[in-house]
């Protein structure tokens, strides 16, 4: 008997006996996926300056890579240009990544906040799912075909001596 009460009251439903009023603001909500959406631009803006600065580093390096000079002084330069420019891809890379990153976090939150991050996370799992099937797919048409023709190639030796000894002249 015990035990039948304390299931009993445990899932009863119980009425909100409360009369207070209850006031929702959703303007927070808003004013927070606002303030997301703009640092969302703003980052975007600079992925789109760091990724041009580091083309334009490589399109150098590139150049320098291209032209051939003779002289010591100039071949001294150079290496010393070349190092300088490596450092400076380097740390746009890594910007670009930090950046990236940062982008993804608040993508994410932004998600949270619209409620939808379950759902795009369930379809982010399904491209994988499909791009790992179809991968597999095409490798196994692949290895198939290479088989398939391994497997005939003593009969395609044995049509072309026959095709040869038929058209030889005598």
């Amino acid at each position: 008997m015990l035990r039948a009460d304390f299931f009993y009251k445990f899932f009863q439903y119980k009425k909100n006996s409360s009369n207070e009023i209850i006031q929702y603001n959703s303007n927070k909500k808003f004013i927070l996926q606002d303030q997301i959406n703009t640092e969302i631009l703003k980052i975007d803006q600079k992925i789109s300056e760091n990724s041009k600065a580091l083309v334009d580093a490589q399109i150098v390096k590139l150049r320098s890579n291209l032209s051939k000079s003779n002289n010591f002084i100039e071949k001294f330069g150079q290496n010393m240009y070349k190092t300088k420019l490596e450092d400076s891809i380097y740390w746009h890379k890594k910007q670009l990544k930090e950046l990236y990153l940062r982008r993804r976090e608040l993508e994410i939150n932004l998600e949270k906040l619209k409620g939808i991050f379950w759902l795009n996370q369930t379809k982010r799992f399904l491209r994988i799912i499909l791009i790992g099937f179809f991968s597999i797919l095409i490798l196994f048409i692949f290895l198939s075909g290479f088989m398939i023709i391994i497997y005939l190639l003593p009969i395609l030796i044995l049509t072309l001596f026959g095709y040869l000894i038929a058209t030889k002249r005598y």
